[in-house]
């Protein structure tokens, strides 16, 4: 469906629904391009009640499909972060403790908004 990126891996774990929002997928489609490594998505879209059922964020961006999980560490999650920012992301989120493996970054495409404050980057505990 989209270069790069297959509607498996952005899907809902929880339902199979995929509901991407055209926009962002154009800038994740654009990073990918100009990062030129490939991108393993662990989390894309999410409806609600798979959302509700693993403790997400009540107003997460993955429910607008607007948002992924990278899994990516060490240099390539310091580039990664780069060009993330180059590329217009609003909400950077930045998981890498623990095994390499399951080292993540967040990257999402939300507006700055009272009902969804976003800072620009942060770090999960």
């Amino acid at each position: 469906m989209w270069e790069y990126f297959s509607t498996d891996e952005l899907k809902c774990r929880g339902t199979d629904e995929c509901d991407m929002n055209e926009d962002f997928m154009n800038k994740l489609v654009s990073l990918r391009k100009e990062f030129n490594e490939p991108m393993i998505i662990s989390s894309g879209y999410r409806h609600l009640s798979y959302n509700q059922v693993i403790g997400g964020a009540k107003s997460s961006p993955h429910l607008y499909g607007k948002a992924v999980d990278v899994l990516v560490s060490g240099k390539a999650a310091y580039r990664l972060i780069k060009l993330s920012m180059d590329h217009g992301f609003t909400g950077i989120g930045v998981s890498q403790k623990g095994p390499h493996k399951s080292r993540f970054l967040h990257l999402d495409t939300m507006e700055n908004t009272n009902i969804h404050p976003r800072p620009w980057i942060w770090s999960y505990k």
